[in-house]
């Protein structure tokens, strides 16, 4: 059960905070290279998990 909302994130809320296209998150979220989970028709990412995923994800392409 979902405890402290501030924990997760809208994909717009997560375009908008890591300055990627929503587009993109979308396509994150679809392909499961992030996770997510829909409540009703809306998606709520992880912070934490968008943020290992987009700092993680950049330090790996050296």
């Amino acid at each position: 059960m979902l405890t402290d909302y501030t924990d997760y994130l809208t994909p717009y809320e997560a375009s908008d905070e890591f300055g990627i296209s929503l587009t993109t998150v979308y396509n994150l979220l679809r392909a499961k290279k992030i996770p997510g989970f829909k409540i009703g028709k809306s998606w709520r990412i992880p912070k934490d998990a968008m943020e290992d995923f987009v700092y993680g994800h950049s330090s790996q392409q050296e």
